[in-house]
């Protein structure tokens, strides 16, 4: 399953600090991997990891790019689609809802969202398949529509 995200969202904040060395599509949920501290932060950026079992990991939130690896050299990225080239740094929304069909379960509008495997989102704590569900990232704001998109919420930090 490829996780996108629609066009209609809220951005309240992001956080555009870290850089990400995965190849991930836009709507996929990452969380911390290494990070300097205090002002090494500026210098040495740190990561935003995908993590296929999150599982004891701190969330960030969906990350608003695709992130590909590709030879600059030879082929030029996508704006159009919103491309970046991994280790550059990543828009992950913090505060604010989007459009996905990153979502693993059946939500209902109301419904805690959790961050589960592989960067989706589940209405359930300990969600079944093999998916383990980690920490609250947010709020279901409606339930799936007929393509598999629901709308969702997220509240991060840690909430």
């Amino acid at each position: 399953m490829s996780i996108n995200i629609k066009g209609d969202r809220h951005i309240i904040e992001t956080d555009i600090s870290l850089i990400c060395n995965d190849v991930v599509t836009k709507g996929t949920v990452l969380g911390y991997g290494t990070a300097g501290s205090g002002s090494a932060q500026n210098d040495n950026a740190g990561v935003a990891a995908y993590y296929a079992n999150p599982s004891g990991q701190k969330p960030l939130g969906p990350t608003l790019a695709n992130f590909v690896n590709i030879d600059q050299t030879r082929q030029h990225r996508n704006f159009h689609n919103n491309e970046q080239v991994i280790g550059e740094k990543a828009p992950i929304l913090r505060k604010g809802w989007l459009i996905t069909n990153g979502i693993f379960g059946t939500p209902t509008a109301g419904a805690t969202a959790y961050w589960a495997a592989s960067g989706l989102v589940t209405p359930t704590l300990n969600a079944q398949g093999g998916l383990i569900a980690t920490p609250k990232v947010g709020e279901f704001m409606s339930i799936l529509d007929a393509d598999g998109y629901c709308k969702v919420e997220f509240m991060l930090p840690q909430i």
